[in-house]
């Protein structure tokens, strides 16, 4: 009976990773990737990105933690972002693999800037991406604070898309539930950093950037074999 559990949770487990396997190489596959690109993605990787989702929804009734954004990079298409190790690039399957549902599909949700908008400012991603090497190995901005030579995800996209005029729009953050009641966990948060929540200040996080007007979504993890 015993070997009977462990025969079935090994198969249990193998057809986990087959599916996950089989969802990660069909999005790699068809994935056409562009410069510009912005990958929302919906962490699972602790506590905190659980909270930040938590008080900031985005677009489809979704809440995304992070966001990176492709670049060419060595002769391939990479990411570039603001993670715990501060702003660096990343090979664009270590991104897609970072965090993944149940059924083995990329948590992340693809957008581009929307053509219209792209003929109207042919210069903007190539003078982000210009700016955005130039941010390489800024220090992670634990504080999620503007101006202070320090960067999360998004604040490094708001940085440099926003050199000549406003593409993403700053608002006051919130880190209350939909109670008004702050979260114990960035109570604790911001303790350990001997500082007060930053509650109303200006800022940015992914879900407020997926609802920006000019982008233009092709890819949805809700709907994991479809791209547009």
């Amino acid at each position: 009976m015993f070997q009977k559990k462990i025969l079935f949770f090994l198969l249990l487990y193998i057809n986990i990773l087959t599916a996950q396997k089989n969802y990660i190489d069909f999005f790699l596959k068809n994935y056409n990737p562009e410069e510009g690109d912005f990958l929302f993605q919906d962490l699972d990787s602790s506590p905190l990105c659980h909270a930040i989702e938590e008080v900031t929804p985005g677009i489809f009734n979704q809440n995304f933690s992070h966001v990176g954004m492709i670049i060419k990079h060595n002769n391939s298409y990479q990411v570039i972002e603001a993670f715990s190790r501060g702003v660096k690039i990343i090979n664009l399957k270590d991104f897609v693999i970072r965090s993944v549902d149940l059924s083995g599909a990329p948590k992340i949700t693809i957008a581009k800037i929307h053509p219209i908008f792209q003929k109207k400012n042919p210069n903007l991603i190539p003078e982000a991406i210009t700016k955005a090497k130039s941010l390489l190995n800024k220090p992670y901005d634990e504080k999620f604070l503007l101006n202070n030579d320090s960067f999360y995800c998004s604040e490094l996209l708001y940085e440099v898309f926003n050199l000549e005029q406003e593409f993403f729009e700053l608002a006051p953050m919130t880190y209350k539930n939909s109670n008004g009641e702050f979260l114990q966990i960035w109570i604790d948060y911001f303790e350990s950093l001997n500082m007060e929540i930053p509650e109303r200040k200006l800022g940015i996080n992914p879900g407020k950037m997926t609802l920006n007007k000019n982008l233009k979504f092709i890819y949805n993890y809700k709907d994991p074999f479809i791209f547009n």
